[in-house]
Formats: C-alpha cells, sequence, structure tokens
C-alpha cells in the first residue's frame, strides 16, 4: 500500500538506499557516504540517482524532503544517529 496517496512503496526503497539517507540527512558528502557504507562515490551518486527517479524528484535536497514527508526516515532517527556518533567521537 502507498504511503500518504504516493506511488512510491516502501518496499521500493532499499536497506541500503534507506541508509544513505539517514546519512545523507546528517550532512555526509559523497565521499563519507561511501566509507560509510563500504562502496564507491560513483555506487552513491547511482543510488542517489535512483532515488531521485523513485521519490520523482529534481535534486538530492528534495530526495531528503520526500523521504521525511512520506515517512521513508524520521528526524528523529537522524537526530539520535548524528548525536551518538558525536559522543562516540568525543571519547
Amino acid at each position: 500500500m502507498p504511503l500518504r496517496g504516493s506511488k512510491v512503496y516502501p518496499k521500493m526503497i532499499t536497506r541500503r538506499e534507506r541508509a544513505m539517507l539517514n546519512l545523507i540527512a546528517q550532512g555526509y558528502r559523497n565521499k563519507e557516504i561511501a566509507g560509510e557504507l563500504y562502496i564507491s562515490e560513483k555506487t552513491v551518486m547511482e543510488s542517489q540517482k535512483n532515488l531521485m527517479r523513485k521519490l520523482n524528484v529534481p535534486n538530492v535536497a528534495s530526495v531528503i524532503d520526500q523521504a521525511l514527508e512520506k515517512g521513508l526516515i524520521s528526524v528523529y532517527e537522524v537526530l539520535e544517529s548524528r548525536f551518538s556518533k558525536r559522543k562516540l567521537e568525543a571519547n
């Protein structure tokens, strides 16, 4: 069933794409995303293009807006993840 009238089904967004969405929302750059997910920067860029196509948006910033609006990612998850990483880095 689509989310809130959307044509995007949750199963269309892969686990890897959800992880990427969270990293993008946290402000990671492509090189950093590649390092976190153990993939190449080229693969990151291809995945971002796929996300833009799936969510029918023109750019990566709009991907995050749509992902939040459709409930694919949560502001709370993004913030929790970001702050927990900062705590680890501080220790």
